[in-house]
């Protein structure tokens, strides 16, 4: 009995300390509307283990204790947490159990945030809404379930956590150039809805501009988002030759949009946050040629 607690509470203390190396290693990320928290990947744990869900309540209470937003990530963060954990416990298909963190953080953030930052307009709490429960979905979706499919191949990992993995597709929808595809158009997306464009001086007072903001000015932007959605989309329906020939289209479809972006919006190319775009044209290109790649391999990329 005593040597089952000391594991316990070793096992424990890995999981936490891991959420919490993750969660500040990559803290830029981490917090805030717009985030893309990695060490939520770990959460699924719990639908292969319950024991481990006090590892991560814990591990998640410790990594908001840096948040820019205090005390509110301290309560509000453990409390999604916890809410997302709690029916994790008996509904344990790792597809079905994933929407429950998407759902929990993106309502409990999104009224932290408005409490945190005096802000209780309709519209910024569904902002908040779609830009948090987006980020959760893309990394439990695109990268916890791949990821624990992968653990669940290591028999050793099994035997060390003692993951129960008959709740572990074998065979999914969920395959390595879909998830690519849907990140890409996520980040297409949020670059879209939050991502700094340029800066405007409004009676002596400079602001951040978003995209977003200029939509009703200039068509081009809109497209740039249009664009985001087309390629999630095309991205799980299609394959081979087809997608790399759609997304060949779609990345001139993003470079023409960006052009004239540019074109609309001189003051912009002074703005070093807009040459971010030219970071995800590059990042299109790269993953489109390496999504292409896995395909034609003709591997078994439902066993990811």
């Amino acid at each position: 009995m005593k040597k089952m607690n000391i594991r316990f509470i070793a096992q424990s203390a890995i999981i936490a300390a891991l959420y919490v190396a993750l969660t500040w290693l990559l803290a830029p990320i981490s917090y805030g509307a717009v985030q893309f928290r990695i060490s939520e990947i770990l959460i699924l744990l719990v639908a292969l283990n319950p024991k481990y869900a006090y590892a991560l309540i814990v591990g998640c209470f410790v990594a908001n204790t840096t948040s820019p937003m205090g005390w509110y990530d301290m309560v509000f963060g453990t409390l999604a947490t916890i809410l997302a954990v709690l029916p994790m416990l008996k509904l344990k298909r790792l597809e079905i159990a994933s929407l429950f963190p998407v759902v929990s953080n993106a309502i409990i953030v999104s009224v932290e945030l408005g409490l945190a930052f005096d802000l209780f307009a309709p519209e910024a709490f569904w902002f908040n809404v779609l830009t948090v429960g987006l980020g959760e979905a893309v990394v439990l979706y695109c990268v916890g379930i791949p990821a624990m499919m992968a653990l669940c191949k290591n028999k050793t990992m099994l035997e060390l956590l003692e993951l129960d993995s008959s709740h572990v597709p074998t065979h999914s929808v969920i395959t390595l150039p879909r998830c690519l595809t849907t990140v890409l158009g996520t980040i297409g997306i949020i670059f879209y809805v939050a991502y700094p464009f340029l800066e405007r001086t409004i009676e002596e007072e400079v602001s951040t501009v978003s995209a977003l903001a200029l939509t009703k000015e200039q068509v081009w932007v809109m497209v740039f988002c249009i664009l985001s959605g087309i390629t999630i989309l095309w991205g799980l329906f299609t394959k081979g030759i087809l997608k790399l020939i759609g997304n060949a289209c779609l990345w001139i479809g993003f470079l023409i949009s960006y052009i004239f972006i540019g074109i609309s919006f001189k003051e912009a190319v002074s703005y070093p946050y807009y040459y971010g775009f030219i970071l995800y044209l590059l990042l299109y290109a790269l993953a489109a040629g390496y999504i292409y790649h896995l395909e034609i391999k003709k591997e078994d990329l439902y066993n990811i």
